[in-house]
């Protein structure tokens, strides 16, 4: 078996390592200097005043949101025991209907029995 030769450029050696590449397409970065400037400490304060504003609305309406979710709550667990109160008297009758005692001369629903 013979060895076959690999050229360099296949490898992928070439870039990176100052072989060309995009090292000279690159632009060159302007000089910044890091001074501050009026227009710049005018933006962070009126980012500023922005942020306080939604703060200042933002905060009383999620407080009363969480009021009315806490009073809707208590509302719906008084109406349950209510529900459940009901049903619970509601079966009680009917255990009591389903299984009257007979009297004689008395019909299940109170009244005196005729006889014909």
């Amino acid at each position: 078996m013979a060895a076959t030769k690999v050229k360099k450029s296949d490898t992928g050696q070439a870039f990176g390592n100052g072989g060309g590449g995009f090292r000279g397409r690159l632009p060159d970065y302007p000089n910044v200097v890091d001074k501050p400037s009026q227009t710049g400490s005018l933006g962070y304060l009126l980012v500023l005043i922005l942020f306080a504003l939604v703060f200042v609305l933002m905060l009383p309406l999620m407080g009363m949101l969480y009021v009315d979710t806490m009073v809707v709550k208590r509302e719906a667990k008084a109406q349950m025991e209510k529900t459940e109160k009901l049903q619970k008297q509601i079966e009680t009758e009917r255990k009591k209907d389903a299984n009257p005692v007979l009297k004689p001369n008395i019909v299940p629903d109170g009244r005196p029995a005729q006889n014909p």
